[in-house]
């Protein structure tokens, strides 16, 4: 969770991780429906590929128009703002679909700098996952505030 005590670049690394949870997620239930309609090996990781970018991007359109929407909340009645929210995901999801969510994954993935260089693309993709990425950030002594840590 965000607390006041992170800075934006932190919060932004668990947005980023959040949307890599996404796209696993999406991976395994494209693997799931692959195996159950008995999908060729290629056919089995495209199709789980394609479900990975689904929701792996679709999270940045949901989340970015969510907190767009979010702010009028206190303007309209709360049983008509939840049955509001309920386009306002569904536009989110083709927002991010069409290639919003992707650059947004890609922006983050090129920012991550650690002051003393970048990382390379396959550790800040490892940053960028879920459980995993914190744990390998210590290990590189990585930190988003731009200079290492000591």
């Amino acid at each position: 969770m965000y607390h006041r005590q992170q800075s934006e670049d932190q919060y932004l690394l668990v947005l980023g991780r959040r949307s890599t949870g996404s796209a696993i997620i999406g991976f395994l239930i494209g693997i799931i429906i692959s195996l159950i309609n008995n999908f060729n090996i290629p056919g089995l990781i495209f199709f789980s590929l394609f479900v990975a970018y689904l929701t792996g991007t679709a999270f940045w359109g949901v989340y970015k128009l969510n907190r767009w929407f979010y702010k009028y909340r206190s303007k309209m009645p709360d049983p008509i703002w939840q049955i509001f929210r309920v386009p306002v995901w569904a536009a989110g999801i083709l927002i991010g679909i069409m290639f919003y969510g992707a650059f947004q994954q890609f922006i983050l993935l090129l920012a991550l700098d650690d002051g003393s260089g970048k990382p390379t693309v396959l550790q800040s993709i490892i940053i960028l996952t879920p459980y995993i990425g914190p744990k390998y950030a210590d290990k590189i002594n990585y930190s988003p505030h731009g200079k290492r840590r000591h």
